[in-house]
């Protein structure tokens, strides 16, 4: 099991429990901050399947019909997990909370459900630890510092787990806020308030959730850091007088395009040719016209097939350099 997968379903097992402690404590107190916060953990736990839907998608191998695999699939599951969190978690809460604002409810058994939002708060945070880390570890692997990685890191399924844990723990210290300014000034419309701010919480988390996929299916580049390891192959090579019309794009967590057309040095080709020849007896041979016409046809596949094999050769060390490019297309221009 992968990290990204172990953090999704450590958040789907918690947001279950979570959900069902909450549901508990709606029904004791009555509150709309509550009832958020179980709206808010029905979303992550529909939105935890969902992701463990897509991983086992992108999971796929290649076909005639997807030469480049599945591995966007995570991508899609992610846009709509994200698109659950906006519609139905951020929305209903929101309504619900205006709805308190404006005709305020008693509230009841407060006590009560302070202990259930304090062992939710816990639960939350214990699950939010462990997708941290494996963001952290995806993070290490891309060479990118965690607040890199968030915003533009290949694996939307770790981060994604981060961002509602995250929205999570802060939704249930609102709520545990909106209880208490409730109960010490007997105003139940600060239970609504706070409805609406875990509303507007999550609004913003599912916000940059589809961006942030919609930004990976649209084929973004993958980290400058992992470009820069492909692209040093290159300029170390001897052989490579240029390299133009260079397209590198993520194809899924961990597998990237590299497609580039690659100018060859002739002449220092030319040069490890006849290094690896006997140029004495080459001359030797060349006693008339069909003589040289067979050298210079014998060379030309000679050339050629260095070509090939130089292509070859980077391509290697392309992948050795850098993992991740696991389609890697060369041309020579």
């Amino acid at each position: 099991m992968t990290t990204s997968t172990r953090a999704v379903a450590v958040a789907l097992f918690v947001d279950f429990v979570v959900g069902a402690a909450k549901l508990v404590a709606f029904l004791l107190t009555g509150s709309t901050a509550i009832m958020a916060e179980v709206i808010h953990s029905a979303a992550d736990f529909t939105n935890q399947s969902l992701l463990l839907v897509g991983i086992a998608r992108s999971r796929r191998g290649p076909d005639s019909d997807y030469p480049y695999g599945f591995g966007q699939s995570r991508y899609i599951w992610a846009l709509l997990s994200a698109a659950g969190v906006l519609f139905v978690g951020s929305g209903v809460s929101v309504v619900r909370g205006a709805q308190q604002i404006w005709a305020p409810v008693p509230l009841e058994h407060l006590d009560l459900g302070f202990v259930i939002m304090l062992v939710s708060l816990v639960a939350e945070s214990i699950s939010l630890a462990v997708g941290l880390s494996a963001v952290r570890r995806s993070a290490r692997q891309a060479g990118q510092s965690v607040w890199q990685y968030l915003p533009k890191g290949p694996d939307p399924m770790g981060v994604a787990v981060v961002l509602e844990d995250a929205s999570a723990v802060l939704g249930v210290l609102i709520a545990m806020t909106g209880l208490g300014l409730a109960e010490l000034s007997g105003n139940p419309a600060w239970d609504g308030a706070a409805s609406v701010a875990i509303g507007l919480l999550l609004g913003a988390s599912a916000i940059f959730l589809i961006n942030r996929n919609r930004r990976h299916l649209l084929g973004a580049a993958p980290p400058s850091e992992s470009i820069a390891r492909m692209m040093a192959v290159f300029e170390e090579s001897p052989l490579v007088a240029r390299i133009q019309d260079v397209k590198v794009s993520q194809l899924g967590a961990d597998a990237v395009r590299f497609k580039a057309e690659v100018t060859f040095d002739g002449r220092e080709l030319a040069r490890r040719l006849l290094a690896e020849r006997d140029l004495d007896a080459t001359w030797a041979t060349l006693n008339g016209p069909q003589a040289l016409e067979r050298l210079l046809v014998e060379f030309g596949s000679e050339v050629t097939a260095a070509i090939g094999g130089e292509i070859d050769r980077l391509e290697a060390e392309l992948t050795e350099a850098a993992p991740e490019a696991q389609h890697v297309d060369l041309e020579p221009d």
